[in-house]
């Protein structure tokens, strides 16, 4: 039997790993906690807010995208990525919490400081840019960012509680239109 790439390999998980897709986003989503309040889209962007942003795994669907994005996005910016990101990550001079595949598991102790060290960055957005996947979709919806931003995916409600279309644009482009840069 593999790992589960939801939880880290304790028994507390173990049946966990059995589970259907459908009774795993009940779990995360009950583990989450309740919805956060209301915000006003898209007046929340205006003025740069403080950003979390998950970075895609796929390098260079991530360097498109922060090569993209203008110099003023990055000012209050936390990004969430692969270990495999760093130098990107640090062209920009941007801050970021790092994980590797092991490490974004339910129950590891990096899966717990990351998710510390985003709820001390106090997110008033979130910004998820990566393959849906339940944990880092855990970590998006605990951050206690009232604007949960995706591309089309809907049926990740609550985790995510807004879900943009790009209309053939990259979402470099969409997210610049709607903050205000670029």
């Amino acid at each position: 039997m593999t790992p589960s790439p939801y939880f880290t390999d304790t028994f507390r998980y173990f049946f966990k790993r059995f589970y259907s897709s459908a009774k795993l986003f009940k779990w995360f989503l009950k583990q989450a906690g309740e919805d956060s309040a209301a915000f006003d889209f898209p007046n929340i962007l205006k003025d740069h807010p403080k950003t979390l942003t998950f970075l895609p795994k796929d390098l260079e669907r991530a360097n498109k995208f922060m090569r993209a994005m203008p110099d003023a996005w990055f000012k209050n910016m936390l990004f969430c990525t692969h270990e495999s990101q760093h130098s990107l990550i640090s062209s920009r001079r941007s801050h970021a919490v790092y994980y590797s595949d092991k490490e974004c598991r339910f129950g590891e102790p990096v899966f717990n400081e990351i998710q510390r060290k985003i709820q001390e960055f106090a997110p008033q957005v979130c910004l998820y840019l990566d393959d849906p996947f339940l944990p880092r979709l855990f970590l998006a919806k605990t951050s206690g960012a009232p604007c949960r931003i995706g591309f089309a995916i809907e049926n990740y409600y609550p985790f995510l509680n807004l879900s943009l279309h790009r209309d053939n644009k990259s979402e470099a482009q969409t997210i610049s239109e709607y903050y205000g840069v670029g």
